[in-house]
Formats: structure tokens, C-alpha cells, sequence
């Protein structure tokens, strides 16, 4: 059976962390007024990582790729949480 969904679901979890994190102190990759705009276009992808590996875990797929994308899920909350706690609902 092919791992195709765990794959990708890997793939983009780790994009769109990356691209979502990006504009914060440790990588600090700003893209000028634009900056702003890579949090929600990173979680999206990250999002949508989270739904291939759900998929994938649906479909049954061997290996564990797919419970990678799925522990991530904390990743993702603890994401909201700082972002609420960094702008306090003003973004």
C-alpha cells in the first residue's frame, strides 16, 4: 500500500510551521509590510497538512508518518495560543 497521504501530510505540517513561524525572533525572515500576511497563509498550509494525515490514519495507511501530523495538532494550539498572546485580539 502506498504512504501517499502520510507523506505529503508530513511535508506540508513542516512548510507551513516553517512559513507560519518565519516573522518570529529565531528566523526573523520578514518580507516588509507583507510580513504579516505568511502567519495565516503558513497555517493554512499547516491546516491543510493536518487534514492529509487525518486522511491518511482514516484510510489506514502502514507506517508512522501519520501519527507525526497527527501529535502535531498540539503544535497547532499552542500556535493559536501564542499568537492570541502575543497580539491580544488585535491583529
Amino acid at each position: 500500500m502506498e504512504r501517499k497521504y502520510s507523506k505529503y501530510s508530513v511535508i506540508l505540517v513542516v512548510v507551513g510551521i516553517f512559513v507560519a513561524y518565519m516573522i518570529f525572533p529565531p528566523f526573523n525572515i520578514t518580507f516588509g509590510k507583507w510580513s504579516m500576511v505568511a502567519i495565516p497563509i503558513g497555517f493554512a498550509i499547516y491546516l491543510t497538512g493536518v487534514i492529509l494525515g487525518i486522511n491518511a490514519f482514516l484510510k489506514k495507511e502502514q507506517g508512522f508518518l501519520k501519527y507525526i501530523s497527527i501529535i502535531s495538532i498540539a503544535l497547532g494550539v499552542l500556535y493559536v495560543l501564542f499568537l492570541f498572546t502575543i497580539f491580544g485580539g488585535e491583529i
